[in-house]
């Protein structure tokens, strides 16, 4: 072999050994941005907590300060503002009253007939007093002109010892109301009244007290379909060691809860409502809303708000989501300033300036998007990425997250059913999970009761107490 095949043999192993390295040099490209992009990923999960996402306050951790709420400081100082109307305590006629006497007509004998003492000044205490009451029933009979008659006992005493009213009342607010768990509850009620109820005792009240309530419940669905606008929310709930969701349908006057093993549509077809009700919905992009009714929908705000901080807080070069977040909040301004002011017709045509300034920010954030190209022979469609996606379903549901702007009726966020589960929530925290799926129907049975008494303006004691006597009315429309 001459020297020249011998350096032909050794250039072409060369450029053999070039194409095997330039192939693994882009096979550990490919690997390295991948593992850059999850890196991305998770650190950005690491800086998502409530504000910028979805995700509850409480898990925030200890050391995580930052400000829940969107709202920005107005430079005033807290508290009651100049011309704020206070509110104090409302005394009526007082029980009794007691006279303080200087120290030296404490022994005085003529302090009764004195004419040198006069009133100097006045105030009050006010103290409850709790105290177990016994009452006794004796049943009568008569014989009277030969026709024997026997009295009927009270309505709802049935046995020969019966809880009372109030005392029913009083545990249902503990449980319902006060989150308190049955053990503790039965210590509470002992330290209170001196009465020593079991825990089996508390569960056939709350249940005789959830029957009592599912009378009334009943009606709710019926009366939500009269309602223009509901607001809809979901939340996980245990229950016998199963995850389970608690749905919430609501308005300013009305709270319905269900229970579902499911969380989709499944769960809302069980429920019944969604599927005939044609208001309109206020939600947070769940999707299964969308599936589940042929209604219109309105999409919350807030959560937008925070989906687009974390897009900006974490990737600061997406201008287009801080510009995107103050037009939202400038669009609820204008759609506040015109509720309170329906007499300016001017609302279409500046709210249509506004929704023309959205499209413009999501065409910016587009650009700055593209959709990937999808590789040859890879099936499935392309991932977008969650910015895109973002966009994506801020351009096609539009008309959904702006639907705020054109109807008055419709608020900017979801915070009614928000609200309206957080005691849920705060029940879960307190018990861990529910021994039985009837304890937790019980539960929302008089959770739905109680919320809906509460926006009616009278308080949950008073109106489980009427309850049980049989003389409530609840205000559901």
């Amino acid at each position: 072999m001459t020297v020249i095949e011998e350096l032909m043999a050794t250039v072409k192993a060369q450029q053999h050994t070039i194409e095997v390295l330039t192939i693994k040099l882009e096979e550990t490209n490919a690997k390295l941005d991948k593992a850059n992009a999850r890196i991305a990923e998770l650190e950005e999960q690491l800086h998502k907590d409530s504000h910028n996402s979805s995700k509850p306050p409480s898990s925030d951790g200890y050391e995580k300060q930052t400000p829940k709420s969107q709202r920005k400081t107005s430079g005033k100082k807290a508290g009651g503002q100049t011309g704020h109307k206070g509110n104090h305590m409302m005394l009526g006629a007082p029980d009794r009253i007691e006279m303080v006497y200087p120290q030296h007509c404490v022994n005085c004998p003529h302090r009764a007939h004195c004419d040198k003492l006069k009133v100097h000044d006045t105030c009050y205490t006010v103290d409850v007093e709790i105290r177990k009451e016994t009452v006794k029933y004796e049943i009568m009979e008569c014989n009277c002109g030969g026709v024997q008659e026997t009295a009927k006992r009270p309505a709802g005493i049935s046995g020969s010892v019966t809880y009372g009213n109030r005392l029913k009342a009083l545990v249902c607010v503990l449980s319902t109301k006060g989150m308190v768990a049955i053990k503790n509850l039965c210590e509470i009620i002992h330290g209170l009244t001196g009465i020593k109820l079991g825990t089996g005792t508390v569960c056939n009240m709350l249940h005789s007290a959830a029957a009592q309530a599912k009378t009334v419940v009943d009606g709710f669905p019926q009366e939500l379909h009269k309602n223009p606008v509901v607001h809809c929310d979901e939340t996980g709930l245990r229950v016998n060691g199963k995850l389970h969701w608690v749905h919430v349908i609501s308005t300013s006057l009305l709270t319905y809860y269900a229970l579902s093993e499911n969380r989709g549509k499944k769960a809302m077809d069980e429920i019944g409502f969604l599927a005939s009700y044609r208001g309109i919905v206020v939600h947070d992009f769940w999707a299964s809303y969308f599936k589940a009714t042929g209604a219109e929908h309105a999409m919350c705000c807030a959560h937008l708000l925070r989906e687009l901080t974390g897009v900006f807080e974490n990737h600061p070069e997406q201008t287009w989501a801080q510009e995107l977040y103050c037009e939202l909040l400038s669009m609820y301004r204008a759609a506040d300033f015109y509720n309170q002011h329906p007499e300016i017709e001017s609302r279409q045509h500046y709210m249509e300036c506004l929704k023309r300034n959205y499209d413009q920010i999501l065409e910016k954030g587009a650009a700055q998007n593209p959709l990937p190209e999808k590789e040859s022979g890879k099936r499935g469609r392309v991932k977008r990425g969650r910015i895109r996606a973002l966009i994506d379903r801020l351009r096609i549901y539009r008309g959904e997250v702006c639907r705020f702007a054109d109807n008055p009726i419709v608020p900017f966020t979801n915070n009614q059913a928000e609200r309206d589960l957080r005691m849920v929530r705060m029940k879960s925290k307190v018990i861990g999970s529910f021994r039985s799926e009837q304890g937790a129907i019980d539960f929302l049975l008089l959770k739905t009761f109680t919320s809906t008494a509460a926006k009616a303006g009278i308080a949950a004691f008073d109106a489980l107490f009427s309850m049980f006597q049989g003389k409530l009315a609840l205000r559901t429309e």
